[in-house]
């Protein structure tokens, strides 16, 4: 498996992000449209030239940033695509001096919230657009300086 940097326009994300969505309305009928991301990093995964994973971030501030659209497709869960996809991306973000990472999920998404725990992202009250919403789930991690 190899993981690259890609545009959020690419066929294959766009393809990976229609995936995603399409779970997250099978969870979420009343969820509103995602907003157009412009993301600072878009990473995709590949298993035999295959797109098995993505993952965005948005830079918030200078030392803050957001996950978006982590998703793996169904048949390579469980395989470490999360845990590379994420391992790259901290290492990314703690190149360009950041050192929070915020995340939201949904409370019927116990997988994804596993995954960010296990990673060591600490449960934390609903920051931004998400204040309010009674499925979101909010997570942070500090991140180490580089060394």
């Amino acid at each position: 498996m190899i993981v690259e940097v890609c545009q959020m326009a690419d066929d294959d994300m766009q393809a990976l992000l229609a995936r995603l969505e399409h779970e997250l309305y099978q969870l979420y009928p009343a969820m509103p449209k995602p907003s157009i991301l412009q993301p600072a990093l878009t990473l995709i995964a590949r298993d035999n030239s295959q797109p098995v994973g993505c993952v965005a971030l948005m830079v918030l501030d200078e030392d803050i940033a957001e996950i978006k659209r982590l998703f793996v497709v169904s048949a390579a869960r469980g395989c470490g695509v999360a845990k590379k996809l994420m391992a790259v991306l901290e290492q990314w973000a703690r190149q360009q001096g950041i050192k929070r990472i915020l995340v939201e999920t949904g409370n019927l998404q116990s997988p994804a919230m596993s995954l960010y725990q296990g990673l060591g992202y600490q449960a934390i009250a609903p920051f931004g657009p998400y204040i309010g919403n009674p499925v979101s789930c909010c997570f942070e991690k500090r991140l180490l300086p580089q060394q």
